[in-house]
């Protein structure tokens, strides 16, 4: 199938946002937000973590065809208390994730 150039549309960068304003950009932008793991669904305004976007893929600037996904990693807010904190990982290869777009 052929595809127009309308169709694809700039991924924004939703970075140091809230889960809820990058939400919002992406809607505006035609993409769907979801968590990094490749079976997450769209992430649901009721459900919306509290935080921060700390990286997504794809990058900012990128063109995507219309209604693809942008994965997003939250650093959530926890309020400053201690306890056991999830390890950070490192931003996922864009190239070793192509399969999971292309299934989306």
């Amino acid at each position: 199938m052929f595809r127009r150039h309308r169709d694809f549309v700039t991924v924004p960068n939703v970075i140091g946002m809230s889960p809820s304003r990058a939400k919002r950009e992406a809607d505006h932008a035609g993409l769907w937000l979801r968590g990094p793991e490749a079976d997450a669904g769209p992430i649901v305004v009721s459900d919306m973590p509290t935080g921060v976007i700390t990286a997504r893929a794809p990058e900012a600037g990128s063109l995507v065809h219309s209604g693809s996904v942008l994965a997003v990693w939250i650093d959530r807010d926890d309020g400053g208390g201690g306890g056991m904190r999830e390890p950070r990982r490192p931003l996922p290869d864009p190239k070793g994730n192509k399969e999971v777009f292309d299934a989306l």
